[in-house]
């Protein structure tokens, strides 16, 4: 591992050499790939493109990011700049390797580049993607093989997705109402119990003292809370809104337009209104911080799949779907 580290050192000190002008751009790559971008991207897909294709990419990303995350914490391995020799270009509380930039933008990227099978898209997508990689290295954030591995769990991802999303998606809709939301709350509570074990494992291996400055939320499970409360609300909205709010985009694009700003008005209420809300009950670090976590998270996808459709079918910036 250390004979990796020092080739990707050497690979990044090299990019951070070719020139200043390039933090600006990196940064923006790297902001494609930052959770606050899926925020705002798979809430425009699921209003106003395609609910189906939207749902899909929501639990592409939030399936990726469990696999990652769950690496992530499993190999507790260091970030470039934690052990020296490159500059720090931005600032990471997590473990390295696998890079969930790189994991999930090819994961959610990819499937949406293989549905829309348009080739400026695909060759777009492809270019997005590996800038992201990229700029992963040029800001000292991941070493190359933690980019690589990042990757291959998107890939693998996306393979599965490719191949098994309608048949999931059929063996779903084949359960009740109180199954699917039923299913949705026990796997939340898997991944909940993935991040425990996990944490669990690694307790008797201590970071080094010189990462600690650096490591700061490196074995915090609120990752998982998040993760599991965002798939259950989306789960649980879902199914719901298949039964009683049937809505389809409006045909007139300012219509479109004018929902995904509503939408996102409130998805940012109940995503940085409860954040500031509960950080005043509970710490994050603590079982009640942990549950208001899951319950804000699951909330915010709730809107998306539920709360917000409903909203544009009563103030008609939405068809009903037939």
């Amino acid at each position: 591992m250390e004979a990796l580290q020092q080739f990707s050192i050497s690979l990044i000190q090299a990019l951070q050499t070719l020139s200043p002008a390039l933090d600006g751009l990196m940064n923006f790559f790297t902001f494609l790939g930052r959770a606050e971008f899926y925020l705002l991207i798979a809430p425009f897909i699921f209003w106003t493109i395609d609910k189906r294709l939207g749902m899909r990419a929501l639990i592409i990303l939030i399936a990726t990011d469990v696999i990652t995350s769950s690496f992530k914490l499993l190999f507790h391995q260091p970030r470039p700049y934690w052990i020296g020799g490159v500059r720090e270009l931005s600032q990471e509380s997590s473990y390295g390797i696998p890079s969930s930039h790189a994991s999930d933008s090819l994961a959610v990227g990819g499937y949406l580049a293989y549905r829309t099978k348009r080739t400026w898209f695909r060759v777009a997508i492809g270019i997005i993607l590996l800038f992201i990689g990229l700029s992963r290295l040029y800001l000292g954030v991941h070493f190359l093989h933690d980019v690589l591995f990042g990757w291959l769990i998107g890939a693998s991802v996306l393979w599965v997705a490719i191949k098994q999303s309608k048949q999931i998606a059929a063996w779903a809709r084949s359960k009740s109402l109180s199954a699917q939301i039923g299913i949705g709350f026990v796997l939340s509570g898997v991944i909940i119990l993935l991040g425990i074990l996990i944490r669990s494992l690694i307790s008797g291996t201590p970071d080094p003292a010189s990462w600690s400055s650096f490591a700061t939320e490196a074995r915090s499970i609120t990752h998982s809370f998040t993760l599991a409360g965002a798939f259950f609300g989306a789960i649980t909205g879902y199914a719901l809104m298949r039964q009683n709010v049937h809505f389809r985009p409006a045909e007139n694009w300012s219509k479109r337009v004018l929902s995904y700003i509503i939408g996102i008005i409130g998805l940012v209420l109940i995503y940085l209104g409860l954040d500031i809300a509960f950080s005043m009950i509970a710490a994050d670090e603590s079982i009640l911080g942990y549950v208001l976590r899951y319950i804000r998270y699951a909330l915010a996808t709730f809107w998306v799949t539920l709360g917000a459709p409903w909203v544009f079918l009563k103030a008609k910036l939405a068809e009903p779907e037939i």
